[in-house]
């Protein structure tokens, strides 16, 4: 009896939540076309003189050439989306130089409000139409050891000083990714490493990462790729290398990137190890030419791990935290610097020092934006 009475209770407060689920949806629903109207109408009063009334800019317009540079083509699928809305939001609301973009883009943060800005990038955001590309704000800072979600195109050159009983060793990593399609990226790495007297190329290691999933709404991504360790040198063995990869937006402060990874020794499978990594970075700056640090943790599991007294410990942990240092106004040049410390099985190392330097080509050459 009483369960039939708790049920009467509850009945007519679930009925009134379900009402109010059914009001506030499509409340939310006109918010967001009313944002879109009103964005609509700036960018119509506003942008689209220089940029079209569709996105695309009309390069035998006389005010086009009269410009001396070309605007932004909001029309293309491509370009709309892989630029971050953050960066948009600062180049209307300080101007094109703010970005290292040209004069020619004026400022409106004081003309529009915060709320207009929005509301016109949300709507510019529309203009690439329907496709598949991930969303440039899911472009998160590439960590050091932890695998990137976001295709991308860019150069990067990575480096590591391992310190061991002074036997200490300096590796190179040069790395040339570029989008293929809407949701691949084609990879190519290069290792060179020199110990002691010796110096050596490692492995060639191509690859191809494809995009699973990707939400800009909930601001997260998941890839899947592989790579193929190609031994430049006798007497090492050929690699396989397949990983998942994921991205995630905490907060407007706060980003998580992890993966899991696993080598496998194509020519000795004692000496197969599966590989997890993870990092939190703080992203809440006011400009890409910013200072912005990262914890990231690593873990290791061989799938042998000898007979004792050599026996490895079951998962091999380190800490590496490290920051990254945008060069440039556009952030898309810029270096990251870490320190990674072994937290357990000490006899690997006693600590690596890293730094990598980047260049984004897709947002402009190794000068512009300075």
């Amino acid at each position: 009896m009483q369960s039939v009475k708790s049920i009467f209770a509850i009945a007519p407060l679930s009925l009134l939540a379900g009402l109010a689920v059914s009001v506030a949806a499509p409340v939310a629903a006109d918010e967001a076309d009313a944002g879109l109207v009103r964005g609509d109408e700036i960018y119509r009063g506003i942008c689209a003189t220089c940029h079209g009334p569709e996105g695309g800019p009309d390069h035998d317009s006389a005010l086009v050439k009269s410009l001396g540079v070309v605007p932004a083509n909001f029309a293309d699928p491509l370009f709309n989306s892989r630029e971050p809305m953050s960066d948009w939001k600062i180049v209307v609301t300080y101007g094109g130089p703010a970005l290292g973009f040209s004069e020619q883009m004026p400022a409106f943060g004081g003309s529009l409000s915060e709320q207009d800005i929005d509301a016109v990038l949300t709507y510019i955001k529309t203009l690439g139409g329907e496709h598949d590309y991930p969303d440039g704000d899911l472009n998160l800072f590439l960590p050091i050891r932890t695998k990137k979600a976001f295709p991308e195109d860019e150069w990067v050159w990575k480096q590591r000083y391992t310190v061991k009983d002074g036997d200490n060793a300096w590796r190179n990593v040069f790395e040339y990714e570029f989008r293929v399609g809407q949701r691949g990226q084609g990879i190519l790495e290069l290792t060179h490493e020199v110990e002691g007297g010796d110096t050596n190329f490692g492995y060639f290691e191509p690859g191809f990462k494809y995009v699973l999933r990707h939400d800009r709404r909930n601001g997260f991504i998941l890839t899947a790729a592989a790579q193929v360790g190609v031994p430049l040198e006798s007497g090492s063995n050929w690699l396989f290398l397949p990983y998942l990869a994921y991205g995630k937006i905490l907060s407007d402060a706060w980003t998580l990137q992890s993966h899991a990874r696993i080598k496998f020794d194509l020519e000795d499978s004692d000496r197969h190890v599966a590989e997890f990594a993870g990092i939190v970075h703080w992203v809440d700056a006011p400009r890409p030419r910013w200072v912005f640090p990262g914890l990231e943790l690593v873990a290791e599991v061989p799938f042998e791990r000898g007979e004792e007294p050599n026996r490895k410990e079951a998962v091999q942990w380190s800490v590496l935290p490290q920051a990254r240092i945008g060069l440039n106004k556009r952030g898309n040049i810029a270096l990251n610097v870490g320190v990674e410390f072994p937290l357990n099985d000490r006899d690997r190392y006693d600590w690596r020092a890293w730094v990598y330097f980047i260049w984004d080509f897709a947002d402009g050459g190794l000068r512009e934006g300075w």
